[in-house]
Parts: structure tokens; sequence; C-alpha cells
């Protein structure tokens, strides 16, 4: 059954396959990383798409194959442009409608879209740490927060390590509760910056189901 799986995902892909398209997305990829078309990071990547339609086409060897190519592309920090060309052609083995190419696109324009605000967001964390204020404190501590926790999100996307997201989710809270203590302790409506009545997430709190 698997063999008349693979052979049939195999036959739908060279069926499919358009060396024009491909070799266009090749190019694209070699002028994005400044490399050669022999380049490893070039193949590597054009694997990695291959095994994409090879997931697409029905291949039992390739599940979460396009997951990994858009975990490829956003740590080599591809323009859009060559993300449109990936998606189209991936569309011509998905179809436009299929789940898997659109979390592709989503998922890899999000990790570009994060790294990409990094900087600005590192800039703006030092110059509201100049601020002589408790509203400069708290916004300091705030923007501190959404660093950790859009480092939080890039790894979520990637399915990264439990560990590492659980250690930024909690410096990212930990942040957010020092900007709270600010507006408690300095503001002039201290209830404002008060949340005692917020719940978080137990393990306890899946329903059982009933037997």
């Amino acid at each position: 059954m698997i063999h008349d799986l693979r052979t049939a995902a195999l036959r739908r892909y060279h069926e499919t396959f358009h060396p024009k398209q491909y070799n266009a997305i090749t190019e694209q990829l070699a002028a994005n990383l400044y490399a050669e078309r022999d380049d490893s990071r070039v193949t590597d990547s054009m694997i990695a798409l291959q095994d994409a339609c090879l997931e697409l086409c029905g291949h039992p060897d390739h599940d979460g194959a396009c997951h990994r190519l858009s975990v490829c592309c956003g740590l080599n920090a591809l323009s859009f442009n060559t993300i449109d060309s990936m998606r189209d052609y991936l569309r011509r083995f998905g179809g436009s409608d299929d789940m898997r190419v659109e979390d592709f696109d989503c998922t890899v324009r999000a990790i570009l879209r994060a790294y990409s605000s990094l900087d600005d967001l590192k800039t703006a964390t030092a110059c509201a740490n100049g601020v002589h204020s408790w509203q400069g404190r708290a916004a300091y501590t705030s923007l501190h927060a959404v660093e950790y926790l859009t480092l939080a999100a890039v790894h979520l996307l990637q399915h990264g390590d439990n560990a590492y997201i659980r250690e930024k989710l909690k410096g990212g809270m930990q942040r957010i509760t020092s900007a709270l203590y600010e507006g408690v302790r300095h503001s002039s409506q201290p209830s404002q910056y008060i949340f005692r009545g917020t719940c978080f997430p137990n393990e306890d709190d899946t329903p059982v189901p009933p037997r």
C-alpha cells in the first residue's frame, strides 16, 4: 500500500513539475542569498521545496515538508517576491485552497515580519529607557516584554523548543508585571493597572469527558 502511495505521488509530481517556474525560483533564491545556483544554501532550499511538493502530492515520506520549507525560508530571510513564487508553485501541486499551502505562506510571512521588526523594537526599547518618569520605565519594560513575546511567537511558528518558548513567555510576563507595578505605585489611577482577576490556563482546565 505504501509503495503504491509513493509511486502515485512521484507520478503526480513529475506530471505537474514545471521546469521554467522551478528554474525561476532557483534564480530568485540565488539572488536572495547572494550565492551561485550550486551553493548548498540554494540546493538545500530547493530540496525543501521539492519535498513540500511531494507532500502535497501525497507522498507518505514527506509529512510536514511544507512547514519545514516555511521555516527554511524564514531563517534565510528570503524576499516576499520569492515567497510569492514558491507559494504559486506549490499551488500547482496542492491547489489554491490547500490549507498546507496557505499555512506555508502565512507562517513564513509572519516569521519574516517578526524578525524584521526586532531591530526597530530594540531601538525603541533603548530610547524608552532614557525617559525619566514612571511612564518611561513602564514603556521600557512593556517594549522589552514585546521583544520576548515576539521571539516566543517566532519559535511557536517554527514548532521550536518548548523550554525556550516557555523561557521567553515567562520573561515577557515578568516585564509586563514590572510595567504594571510602575502604574500601581505611581499612577494617579492605580486601580487601572491591577489585573488581579486575570486567569492563566492550567492542565486541570481540560473538561473531563462524560463516561
